[in-house]
């Protein structure tokens, strides 16, 4: 009798951010909840720009969403977070879910406890056969995975797409991301600032999404962000969405053009974009 083939594992997306929004915890979840449908899976979580609660707070959502047993160490990596002194401050919104009694239950309790940044995007990768990067925190620790021997010609093999998220705000590392972006080996998606703020997240929502649940960290953090009520604009959750489900018809892509970023640390000028991202 032939041997029956396992199916093709699903994509895996390396996820960079600095988790300091609602549309970042929104994102996470999301993920989660794709990974839950076998969808795709999360390859790996690298903290840029913020501090240790950071860490914390994704651990906690990754251990909220966990069914069963935990994998094996080559299927679940540490969440990374990338060495500085001082640590980057974390969002105030993440302290009430980091803070919560009784306590989410988390592994990330000390520096010691995550992966070394750009190690860990690396590891992410090389774990799955086919994955996304959604970089949307500083560019720093990507940029530096690209230096680890044998890194491009693994991103050229097995990455997908990279999608860079523009919010607006000033790119914490501009030669970083210009390094990226000369660099990356594979289609580079860049969703603007624009699509992010035309969809925007209900806080009406909020509650009905995640009533499956007594206490949500993700709803923590939306509570904690802004007074209720308000919309949240969308840019993690649709880089996210995009990772997975390109071909949705949610997103569309334009006709390539040119992405670069300028080398003043404070300000990032984009043009057009390999491949630019707008709401359909």
């Amino acid at each position: 009798m032939p041997q029956q083939f396992a199916a093709k594992p699903p994509l895996g997306v390396i996820y960079n951010t600095s988790m300091n929004r609602p549309d970042a915890a929104l994102a996470l979840a999301l993920l989660y909840g794709y990974e839950g449908k076998r969808e795709s899976r999360i390859g790996a979580v690298c903290i840029a720009g913020a501090g240790l609660n950071s860490a914390i707070y994704c651990d906690i959502v990754q251990k909220f969403y966990q069914l069963g047993p935990p994998r094996n160490g080559n299927q679940t990596l540490m969440v990374g977070l990338a060495a500085a002194d001082p640590m980057p401050p974390d969002a105030p919104m993440i302290r009430p879910a980091v803070e919560h009694r009784p306590e989410y239950p988390h592994a990330v309790r000390r520096f010691s406890d995550t992966s070394l940044a750009e190690a860990v995007i690396r590891n992410g990768v090389i774990f799955n056969s086919d994955a996304a990067v959604i970089l949307s925190g500083p560019a720093t620790y990507l940029a530096k995975s690209l230096d680890l021997q044998g890194t491009k010609e693994l991103y050229k093999e097995r990455v997908r797409r990279l999608i860079v998220v523009d919010t607006g705000a000033p790119q914490a590392d501009g030669p970083a991301l210009s390094k990226v972006l000369a660099e990356w080996p594979t289609p580079v998606f860049y969703l603007g600032r624009e699509a992010g703020e035309s969809l925007l997240y209900p806080g009406a929502a909020i509650e009905k999404d995640f009533a499956w649940s007594q206490a949500h960290p993700v709803v923590d953090a939306y509570r904690a962000f802004r007074p209720m009520p308000y919309d949240a604009p969308s840019w993690d959750l649709l880089a996210a969405h995009y990772a997975v489900h390109p071909q949705s018809g949610l997103l569309k892509a334009s006709e390539p053009g040119t992405l670069t970023a300028g080398a003043d640390t404070q300000r990032v000028d984009i043009a057009d974009a390999r491949a630019y991202v707008a709401r359909n």
